[in-house]
């Protein structure tokens, strides 16, 4: 079990409807419950509720938008957004999902409300019917609406993901909006963002941060995770950057949650079918909060909050020197008996030529297996995979890689939390997440191929 990532006992963590309270200073995390009876959405879930001032302590507070009976349209309480209006309460849009309705007249997924006056005992107000689904869109895919303020136009805006009618695998995913200026009556305007990359949009967000706009959103049949597109504009036009991950393949339904001083998305890396390694991910997995930051060209970078690292009980860093590979692969034992919850960081530059440098971690040192993260210099990836790859490849990790910019003789940082069956790394602000299984053995190495690398602590 994580020791310092939260994933609910008996049960695993799915999509995040998160909530700054400004009174009390407090991150609210409305989440679907997910008890895996007897496998993901087997069992109907509504909101539980999680309260945290820095994703280090938790407060459960159970299940507090309930979810209807067999027969309700909010059957399952499907994902949505919670904002605070002028007067202090606290609504609650969301996703009314009956599966028993799939195949009948009536649409599957319908947009609902919710009230509150403390975040904590919430008052269902039913079918929102301005905002059913509309003629020429799916009515099985219509949810997971997210409300921001405008102010250049005074009114509400609103988006949600859908598709266009018709065969599943078409590429018609995208983004609607409705428009209101009191927050109950609202007025369809049509597509908001529709790229045709997919066939479904999830999730979606919109936030500012500095000067720009963001679009934030996830999607589950091409890169499977989430993604961001950027604006000077709150509608827009969108522009996808060259680098539009945050985490790679397993990390998924990211939504963002600002205090004073920070914005965190708040997502959750996905699980594996029957614990293995070379398996599919399944929904719903382990909360992993990733702090962003944008740069001067107005991309965003990521790393683990300092709150998550300082919690950590065994914390070490890499002070090895230069090692020295011309022409050939060679590792360095750093540590032996870490467990299974720790982190360690070091500082690292390379000189011009190098291949590759990479942190290997849960090694065994008797089957000479471990996990490794691989930084392709020459490629300007970083990737995870398990090695050797004997006969065939011992780990599904299609997608578990970023892009990464690095230049010789410059100075990064690379910070590794492994904690249970999660592994993250940070360099430079990009974030690979990923989850392992085989994790009994207990060093970790870090090894150069092809150049040479120092490593400072």
């Amino acid at each position: 079990m994580e020791k310092y990532l939260f994933r609910p006992e008996g049960a695993f963590f799915g999509d995040c409807m998160p909530f700054f309270n400004d009174k009390s200073s407090e991150y609210y995390l409305y989440y679907q419950r997910d008890t895996r009876n007897p496998l993901p959405f087997g069992e109907p879930f509504g909101w539980n509720l999680l309260t945290t001032k820095d994703f280090v302590q938790f407060f459960e507070h159970g299940e507090v938008l309930v979810r209807g009976h067999e027969t309700d349209q909010d059957q399952f309480i499907y994902a949505g957004s919670v904002f605070k209006e002028p007067l202090g309460n606290k609504i609650a849009y969301y996703t009314g999902y009956n599966r028993t309705f799939i195949d009948s007249p009536k649409p599957s997924q319908v947009l609902m409300q919710a009230q509150s006056s403390d975040g904590f005992l919430w008052e269902k107000t039913g079918v929102v019917e301005s905002l059913t689904p509309q003629k020429g869109y799916d009515p099985d895919d219509w949810r997971d609406p997210f409300i921001i303020w405008d102010q250049e136009k005074q009114e509400y805006l609103l988006i949600l993901g859908t598709r266009l009618s018709g065969p599943k695998k078409e590429k018609t995913g995208r983004l609607v909006y409705f428009t209101s200026t009191n927050c109950q009556d609202w007025e369809f305007k049509g597509d908001f963002w529709a790229p045709n990359i997919y066939t479904m949009i999830e999730m979606p967000e919109i936030v500012k941060i500095d000067s720009y706009w963001y679009l934030i959103y996830s999607e589950y049949d091409y890169k499977k995770t989430t993604h961001y597109c950027v604006s000077e504009n709150l509608r827009g036009p969108w522009t996808i950057p060259e680098d539009d991950e945050f985490a790679g393949r397993a990390y998924y339904a990211a939504r963002s949650v600002a205090n004073e001083n920070t914005h965190t998305l708040v997502g959750w890396v996905p699980s594996k079918e029957a614990g293995k390694d070379e398996n599919n991910y399944l929904w719903g997995g382990t909360l992993l909060p990733l702090e962003i930051y944008s740069t001067p060209d107005h991309t965003l970078k990521t790393k683990l909050p300092e709150s998550i690292i300082e919690q950590v009980e065994e914390r070490s860093a890499i002070n090895l020197g230069e090692i020295n590979a011309f022409g050939q692969r060679k590792e360095v034992r750093y540590k032996e008996g870490l467990g299974k919850h720790y982190s360690i960081e070091t500082t690292f530059s390379f000189k011009a030529g190098t291949k590759h440098i990479q942190f290997m971690f849960y090694q065994d040192q008797k089957a000479n297996e471990s996990y490794v993260f691989d930084l392709d210099v020459s490629k300007q990836l970083l990737r995870v995979e398990r090695t050797p790859n004997l006969r065939w490849f011992q780990m599904m990790n299609i997608g578990l890689e970023r892009k990464i910019a690095l230049f010789p003789d410059t100075d990064y940082k690379a910070e590794v939390l492994i904690d249970d069956t999660i592994a993250v790394i940070t360099i430079d602000g990009i974030t690979l997440s990923c989850r392992v299984e085989k994790n009994n053995a207990d060093a970790f190495s870090v090894a150069v191929i092809d150049g040479t690398a120092t490593f400072t602590g």
